[in-house]
């Protein structure tokens, strides 16, 4: 009887041992990627202010159905650092004043106003700081009147944008 000798190799060069072990040293390196991500990241999307955003939710609603009583409807256009904007409607007095907020999808930092004055009839300016072009959240408001227009999308210099009652 004769017994055949396999050659054998060292652990280190067999292909199933390194699927064996990959596996698990994989995850073990996912894991720290993720939990690294998850402690070096902040919680952009998470408002501070939730509670008082939900109160104020009555508030907002009404301002937009002042807005759509009145028919308003504003265009509005950033020419290098000015924003200009036309106000349409059916108001009984022009406001003074405006105030237009850009606001950021996910930075609260990156967030503006704008102050617009009126310069001529249903004609507003203001010096602009935002740095084009910017996807935001259009909000422009009359405090003294109470109304309040929106809308959404990309920001580009010398873009006409249609503000509307929701």
């Amino acid at each position: 009887m004769t017994i055949d000798k396999q050659d054998s190799r060292p652990w280190h060069k067999e292909p199933l041992v390194w699927l064996i072990l990959g596996i698990p040293m994989l995850s073990v390196f996912w894991g720290v990627v993720m939990i690294t991500l998850a402690v070096d990241s902040k919680d952009s999307l998470v408002s501070d202010s939730y509670y008082k955003d939900g109160v104020n939710y009555t508030e907002n609603v009404n301002m937009d159905n002042k807005a759509k009583r009145l028919q308003l409807s504003a265009t509005l256009v950033f020419v290098d650092d000015m924003a200009r904007l036309v106000l349409d409607g059916y108001l009984d007095e022009e406001p003074n004043s405006l105030v237009l907020n850009l606001i950021h999808p996910t930075l609260q930092e990156q967030d503006s106003s704008i102050f617009l004055q009126r310069t001529e009839e249903s004609t507003y300016t203001g010096v602009s700081e935002i740095t084009l072009p910017a996807r935001r959240r259009l909000w422009l408001q009359s405090p003294e009147q109470g109304w309040r227009l929106r809308s959404s999308g990309h920001i580009n210099a010398n873009q006409v944008i249609q503000l509307k009652a929701q």
